[in-house]
């Protein structure tokens, strides 16, 4: 009898990171007057999320709570927003516990959200293509 294999966690595949459901959503939203709406939104979000992503990071090393606890809360809507639910969720814990002012767990969950921005950010940018 052999041992079970050890796995990690699968890597999440672009539609695993990104809610299908939300990004049909976001295509029609912009109808066949708007095709260019989904991407925009990507753009936007390309372009704010590494900021919000920074000012977490910046917070932490601070003990600035109040900023971490906004830059989670702004990131977990914008993340949610655009379909990236799991992010979100890590987003929207972080801001819980940044309230409770806990280092070592705010820590952890920013290498957790850092992991997964970079899958989301991908999966987005292989939606752009």
């Amino acid at each position: 009898m052999s041992a079970p294999e050890a796995r990690g966690p699968a890597p999440q595949a672009p539609q695993e990171v990104l809610d299908a459901s939300v990004i049909q959503g976001l295509r029609e939203l912009g109808g066949e007057q708007d095709p260019g709406l989904l991407l925009e939104l990507i753009d936007l979000y390309l372009s704010d999320a590494p900021q919000r992503m920074a000012e977490i990071e910046q917070s932490l090393a601070s003990g600035n709570w109040k900023l971490l606890e906004r830059a989670a809360h702004t990131l977990k809507s914008a993340s949610a927003n655009i379909g990236a639910l799991g992010l979100s969720k890590l987003c929207q814990e972080l801001e819980l516990k940044a309230r409770a002012s806990d280092a070592q767990i705010c820590t952890n969950l920013y290498r957790l959200s850092t992991e997964n921005y970079t899958r989301v950010e991908s999966a987005l940018r292989s939606l752009r293509s």
